[in-house]
């Protein structure tokens, strides 16, 4: 049981970090679009 709990936490460690990547790639991505969007305007 005590080996299953640490197989947890492994993949959510794993999950955290995975997710904190995605949403840097994403809000700098988002960053860039909208930096285009304002240009286009202006």
């Amino acid at each position: 049981m005590a080996n299953f709990q640490l197989q947890v936490k492994e993949k959510t460690k794993d999950l955290k970090v995975f997710f904190k990547k995605s949403v840097k790639i994403v809000s700098e991505s988002c960053k860039k679009g909208w930096y285009k969007v304002k240009h286009i305007k202006g």
